[in-house]
């Protein structure tokens, strides 16, 4: 059965959302991350809050949320000791393992026993400056989480992941809203991010520069109906699968439309947009993160299944009546 896509349903798409809202979370999530490094710097010689970097790098960075969005920031702290450190570990399996039993020793919380002689007062001293570790990104990361439910009310569950922090509460952030923020090191000099991953134990570099620049371009290029573009299609992918496709794929076919597609006719500009995209060359657009390489060379694209989500769009698109 094929829908109408008519401009009523595409004209109400993109205004089914509330930018204030979207607003006032991107302040909370910069208040909160500024308050729990401010706090960390007076407790760290690691960090140096002037240089800590954080940024939005999914369809926050545009405003093109729908219903399934989530709010995804790279939390930048440079630091080269960290860096070294962390890929000094061994044994990963071990490594978590240790890790699962320092927190639940934690979690037990038992009161020490009082000392009854000097004499094992010192040897506690001394078996603990020996079990202390080399401060790694993993440290880095649990330290931030600790912080942060400093700032949050016992409703709000943060989350630690392998490589990132998730943080629900409809108390202090609203409801249906998950905000995931990765922590990475920084790359001053090259303004990159150094992502961890903790199995390989290898850091990747994630360069978002190129990306900016094209999408500020294609901004001042074709206005505001460029990210309503953008919206449209994360609601209509959205409302069909239940998620948010692969932003890089779908910024880097937006931007490879040209601009005389877009118009002061939402609408207009939608039948001209996916027409173009059902009948291109798709080996011929290119990356928005790297102009010279093909969509489907891109890693952020092929390490996310954006293959597949290219597949469902153009299904999508030819469900409905355009």
């Amino acid at each position: 059965m094929k829908y109408e896509l008519n401009k009523e349903l595409i004209e109400g798409l993109r205004d089914s959302t509330n930018n204030e809202f979207v607003e006032s979370v991107n302040e909370l999530v910069y208040s909160l991350v500024g308050e729990t490094m401010k706090e960390l710097a007076m407790k760290s010689s690691f960090i140096q809050i002037d240089k800590v970097h954080l940024e939005p790098v999914n369809e926050i960075y545009l405003g093109a949320v729908c219903s399934n969005s989530e709010y995804t920031y790279f939390l930048g702290i440079p630091n080269i000791e960290i860096e070294l450190n962390s890929l000094e570990k061994k044994h990963y399996f071990k490594n978590l393992w240790n890790r699962f039993v320092r927190a639940w020793r934690i979690s037990r919380n038992k009161p020490r026993k009082k000392k009854k002689k000097d004499k094992d007062n010192k040897t506690e001293e001394v078996t603990a400056v020996r079990n202390l570790t080399k401060y790694t990104i993993d440290d880095l990361k649990s330290d931030i989480v600790n912080q942060l439910s400093n700032y949050v009310t016992p409703t709000t569950i943060i989350y630690e992941y392998e490589d990132h922090i998730s943080i629900i509460g409809r108390e202090d952030i609203g409801s249906n809203v998950k905000i995931n923020i990765y922590v990475c090191l920084y790359d001053e000099k090259n303004d990159i991010y150094k992502l961890y991953n903790n199995r390989k134990n290898k850091f990747y570099n994630i360069d978002m520069k190129q990306r900016f620049k094209n999408l500020n371009n294609k901004y001042e290029s074709c206005g505001s109906n460029f990210v309503d573009m953008v919206r449209v299609y994360n609601s209509l992918y959205s409302k069909n699968y239940n998620k948010i496709p692969n932003q890089i794929l779908i910024e880097s076919l937006l931007c490879a439309c040209p601009d005389t597609l877009f118009s002061d006719d939402l609408y207009q500009t939608f039948i001209n947009v996916s027409n173009y995209i059902r009948l291109v060359d798709v080996s011929a657009i290119r990356s928005i993160c790297d102009n010279t390489k093909s969509i489907f060379k891109e890693k952020l694209i092929i390490d996310v299944n954006g293959q597949v989500d290219f597949s469902r769009l153009i299904r999508l698109l030819d469900l409905y009546k355009i």
